[in-house]
């Protein structure tokens, strides 16, 4: 509809017929007009008005026309509806009227009007109404329901909407998934057929109480366990909300259900497994109370008399060799236990039992970092440990922990990152110790962070040949009263913690020993972020000039080499059984040949015969132990004298390891033994990469 038409076509009348007319329109819902035979405006009603006419309507000016309203492209569309009406057959049509100020969308319905007498058609009355709230709206509520649609249906949650007669009147897909039921059969049907006895025969009586008294033991109170009854009988524990909503004036029932069967099975399986922690912890802390006990004691006796520090020393020794033993004797079973779940993880096994070797080879390792542990502090503690000064590269250390550590931070959705801009020069100091405090402070990060990221920082502390580490995490933080304590053995921030992250609480002591060892010192404070920063200071100057990089990673050999040692047999010499299996299970997983005797004597003779490429040695056993039959091995002569032995031994300490290399060993492998680290040692033993 237009305000301006050609005027030759224009039939000349007031101007402000046109302009009323219009006016009105933009500012009305509603208007009539009556037209002549001839199309001819006679009669304006309704909501427009022209001056001097009754209220509500106005007869119009002779000559007044459509042509005068109406653009040409409009009068195409309306005359042939004029045309029908004036047969009798009423229309309708809907179109856009633009102006300066408003858009607006205008439906025009076309009726017949009848002479007087009814002899014949007169013309016609045409209404017009303005439609534009009423289109928007419904464009509106057509956009609300997709959008409505599009949320249900992507929803990882069931949702389910019932009457106040317990009636199903949506049900969207992930309830289809959950109950096994099609959602056509679910909506019309009772909500009861997803419930089980006694919920089935209460529940609508809950719903009556709830509308009488307002009061429920379901509705609106959040999530609550219930038990839901699929459509193949099976019951499927889930978390219900129910909600009460009024939609089109009715009282409806919203219930949102999510399946929790897994998160239960893996609270069970967690319980389980701290009821085992914790009873381990236990028997450690008994443990530690009885050798904190026996130090009292031989200090007191120590301050008596020479005699009583002889006393204490010779104490000292039977609790080192008591460590000793423990080592090994716990260290052979773990050998079992870790060896054979890792060689069942390498197999095809169902989903449920793939998890079942999981949950034993991470309990073994947490014994194994807890055993670990105990006998790190105690050669601490006993002065046993020794720090190494050499000339390394701070940030290859750093990067390298961080290697170690990245995959456990990224399987917890955490990102590792490393700011070492700073350490480019080489530095003097002990980067194995080193790698185990910031090892240390990661694993402790992630075990205490469940999102964000950890943060790894170093640089030196201005000019001073004092280095700074920061380990920065993303968990609870440490209370400030608890930050000393922490360093203590045994100790974490409280018991929760140590319920839900395991640990005995000794990581923290040794770093704190080791930082004192190589002269530095170690505390925690407050993390902008809101976690805790762990920091470490160590003293590492510069490396002279001359000293030079360090030597350059081995790098494997090439195809040709590794075709010199092609199908090597292997003799294992080991007295217990478990171990034997375990080594046997390694090997032969690796496609090796190999044969098995139970001691240092079988093991010489059995070398001295000839045909074996390398010995895998146990070092306690009985008859001839491992040390002496490399020292005898070691005086037969050439090539017999001249075979690769591996130490593979419970005594893991580095006193015990130089022992091994002196007797004339080539590699040590520590019990309990990983496949990987075994097979890597036997091929640099034979060779294998140079």
């Amino acid at each position: 509809m237009s305000q301006a038409l050609d005027p030759g076509d224009r039939t000349p009348q007031p101007a402000d017929v046109q302009d009323l007319l219009v006016s009105d329109f933009l500012r009305s819902d509603f208007t009539f007009m009556v037209l002549d035979f001839d199309a001819g405006l006679r009669f304006v009603g309704g909501a427009c008005a022209v001056p001097g006419g009754a209220a509500g309507s106005a007869p119009c000016p002779a000559g007044a026309s459509l042509r005068n309203l109406f653009s040409p492209s409009d009068l195409e569309r309306l005359e042939p509806l004029i045309a029908e009406a004036l047969n009798g057959r009423p229309g309708t049509l809907t179109f856009a009227f633009a102006s300066d100020a408003h858009a607006r969308s205008l439906k025009l319905a076309i009726l017949p009007r009848c002479q007087g007498d009814g002899s014949g058609p007169a013309g016609v009355v045409l209404t017009i109404e303005d439609v534009t709230q009423r289109l928007h709206s419904r464009a509106r509520l057509v956009a609300l329901e997709d959008r409505l649609r599009a949320i249900l249906s992507h929803a990882a949650d069931a949702v389910l909407v019932i009457d106040t007669e317990g009636q199903i009147e949506l049900a969207n897909a992930a309830a289809e998934q959950l109950t096994g039921w099609p959602a056509e059969d679910l909506v019309g049907g009772p909500i009861t057929v997803l419930m089980d006895e006694p919920y089935r025969s209460s529940h609508q009586g809950q719903i009556e109480r709830y509308l009488e008294y307002g009061t429920s033991g379901i509705l609106n109170v959040g999530p609550r366990p219930f038990p839901l009854l699929r459509r193949d009988g099976e019951r499927l524990p889930i978390e219900l909300s129910v909600g009460e909503a009024f939609i089109a004036g009715e009282r409806k029932f919203i219930g949102v259900c999510r399946d929790i069967s897994q998160r239960l099975e893996k609270d069970e399986a967690l319980r389980a497994a701290n009821a085992a922690l914790r009873h381990k912890i236990h028997e450690l802390q008994g443990l530690s109370q009885g050798l904190e006990s026996q130090k009292l004691a031989l200090e007191r006796l120590a301050a008596d008399n020479a005699a009583a520090r002889a006393e204490a020393e010779r104490a000292n020794q039977a609790k080192s060799r008591f460590l000793a033993t423990m080592s090994h004797e716990l260290r052979t079973p773990l050998n079992g236990i870790l060896a054979v779940s890792e060689a069942l993880g390498r197999r095809d096994l169902a989903a449920a039992d793939q998890e079942l070797v999981e949950i034993i080879s991470s309990s073994g390792q947490g014994l194994l970092s807890i055993l670990n542990e105990v006998l790190d502090l105690s050669r601490v503690e006993s002065g046993q440990l020794k720090i190494e000064p050499k000339v390394f590269r701070p940030r290859a250390a750093i990067g390298a922990v961080a290697e170690v550590w990245r995959f456990a931070a990224e399987a917890k959705g955490l990102q590792l990152q490393l700011n070492t801009r700073a350490m480019t020069a080489l530095r003097i100091g002990d980067p194995e110790r080193l790698r185990q405090i910031l090892s240390n402070l990661i694993n402790n990060a992630i075990k205490f962070s469940d999102s964000g990221a950890i943060t790894l920082k170093a640089r030196p502390v201005g000019r001073t040949d004092r280095l700074r580490f920061e380990v920065i995490d993303s968990g609870p933080g440490v209370a400030p009263e608890d930050r000393e304590r922490l360093f203590q053995p045994f100790v974490q921030a409280d018991s929760e913690r140590t319920r839900r992250h395991g640990g005995a609480g000794l990581g923290l002591a040794i770093c704190r020993e080791l930082a004192m060892l190589m002269g530095g010192r170690i505390w925690v404070e407050p993390a902008r972020s809101g976690g805790a920063c762990f920091v470490v200071e160590l003293p590492m100057p510069l490396a002279p000039a001359a000293a030079g990089a360090p030597p350059p990673a081995v790098a494997p050999l090439d195809a040709e080499a590794r075709e010199r040692v092609f199908d090597p047999k292997i003799l294992v010499a080991e007295d217990h059984p478990l171990n034997r299996l375990v080594a046997s299970i390694i090997l032969e997983e690796a496609g090796l040949r190999f044969d098995c005797v139970e001691d240092g004597v079988a093991a010489l003779e059995a070398v001295g015969r000839g045909g074996y490429d390398l010995v895998l040695m146990d070092v306690n056993m009985p008859r001839m132990d491992g040390l002496e039959a490399t020292r005898l091995i070691r005086q037969l002569p050439a090539p017999l004298g001249t075979v690769p032995i591996v130490a593979v031994t419970a005594n893991a300490a580095p006193d015990e390891v130089e022992a091994c290399l002196q007797a004339g060993m080539t590699g040590f492998v520590a019990k309990p033994i990983r496949a990987a680290e075994l097979l890597e040692v036997m091929a640099a033993a034979l060779n294998l990469v140079a």
